[in-house]
């Protein structure tokens, strides 16, 4: 396994240290010796004295200043390599043969969420975790270093997180004795890598999902109409069905498909200018059947003048994509829906809201991924594909803005839209 270009800087380090701190011992004992003679009379360090006692003090000096040198050194070549530890992205953590921390840079810290260093404490005092230890130990037993992925679990303020973290582990130069003198363990942090790979296989297995209910119900049908001879109601019935559920698969295909284009960047932007409440009432013209045979009241402000320059097209679907939402899920009769243009600084705020049964606190942090359904039956039900929301997020993100929601149960949501008044 290659070693981290870093690593010739610690060799240096601990090299040098040691032979620093050798040669500082030597040193007192010499001028400690020196100075019992001058303190007896047997030598005047002023005046010829002995010749050998002349020539320890000339090397005493010249061993003094070459000292000075090395000290130089090594605070050069020690803020040298806590300059190359403190930039990493990995963290890094030396232990001794008594497997205590000595050494861990600013990252590792960062990545366990420790408040301080826990320099002089053991890997289980301070991590707690016993496959890590048992990582450190088959590396002092064997002669190569070791890999392996660690998940721990961290203790945030709002509860706990899981990490994941690619460990390797080098035992340090042998030891006088056999074994090694320490370990060095270097940590690399996938959680964001593992948590792709987890949102990869559930959005495989929803599409799957997705796809699967109207197919074996198209299936059904069509199996139905092969085999057995069924009445022309029945049979009206039942291509009325199937229509229905092609209609649903071939939505569900155009938003997987718009969804893939707009997370890879690739649709351009066609901009144009327009007015503020114009726009909202255009928006609303597809759902006025809809809006007036159902009795819902709809109200749309925006002040006079108001204009703004993006890709209407875009922000339209996704406008119509909330209210869609409200219209499906909102109670009836009896609901109410508004919606608001507004500036603010630079910006553009459209606010759509309704007075609908609102959404649940556990689960706005999730309302804008992929697939997600507040009520998976309900949405089901009503036609949807569980992909409109994150389609208006993304959007958004194309058009350099964001989109929020504020809801409480039981009073109703609002979508707030935030973009660029010039994208």
């Amino acid at each position: 396994m290659t070693l981290p270009g870093w690593m010739p800087w610690l060799w240096l380090e601990l090299v040098t240290a040691g032979l620093v701190v050798w040669l500082w011992r030597q040193l007192l004992r010499i001028r400690h010796n020196v100075r019992q003679l001058v303190r007896q009379g047997e030598v005047d360090q002023f005046s010829s004295g002995l010749p050998v006692v002349r020539a320890t003090l000339q090397d005493l000096h010249q061993l003094e200043t070459r000292l000075r040198e090395i000290g130089r050194q090594v605070t050069e070549e020690d803020f040298s390599l806590r300059a190359i530890l403190s930039s990493m992205v990995e963290g890094v953590m030396i232990l001794d043969r008594q497997l205590r921390i000595r050494l861990l840079n600013q990252r590792l810290q960062e990545m366990f969420l420790l408040p301080r260093p826990p320099l002089g404490r053991t890997v289980m005092e301070a991590f707690r975790n016993h496959f890590l230890h048992q990582v450190i130990e088959r590396t002092l037993q064997s002669d190569s270093a070791q890999s392996a992925e660690l998940q721990i679990e961290l203790r945030e303020a709002e509860g706990f997180i899981t990490r994941h973290f690619q460990v390797t582990s080098v035992g340090l130069r042998p030891g006088e004795q056999g074994g090694f003198d320490g370990v060095l363990l270097v940590f690399h942090d996938i959680s964001q890598i593992r948590s792709l790979e987890a949102v990869r296989k559930e959005f495989v297995a929803n599409v799957s999902h997705e796809l699967r209910t109207p197919l074996s119900i198209l299936s059904g049908y069509l199996e139905t109409l092969l085999e057995t001879d069924v009445d022309p109601e029945s049979t009206r019935r039942f291509l009325e069905t199937m229509y229905r559920h092609a209609r649903r698969l071939n939505a569900l295909l155009e938003n997987l498909l718009l969804l893939s284009q707009l997370e890879s960047g690739r649709l351009p932007l066609h901009l144009s200018t327009v007015a503020a409440g114009d726009f909202c009432q255009r928006a609303l013209e597809r759902f006025e059947p809809v809006m007036t045979g159902a009795g819902i009241s709809v109200t749309v402000s925006a002040p006079e003048g108001l204009t703004f320059t993006t890709d209407t097209l875009r922000l339209e679907q996704a406008l119509s994509n909330l209210i869609d939402n409200a219209l499906k899920y909102g109670r009836q009769p009896g609901l109410r829906l508004s919606l608001a243009a507004e500036l603010d600084g630079q910006d553009i705020v459209l606010r759509v809201s309704d007075n609908g049964p609102g959404i649940p606190l556990r689960d706005q942090p999730h309302i804008f991924e992929r697939f997600y359904r507040v009520h998976k039956d309900r949405s089901r039900d009503a036609g949807g594909t569980g992909l409109g929301l994150s389609i208006v997020k993304h959007t958004m993100q194309l058009l350099g803005g964001t989109v929020s929601v504020e809801s409480s149960p039981g009073q109703g949501a609002t979508f707030i839209l935030r973009f660029p008044r010039v994208s």
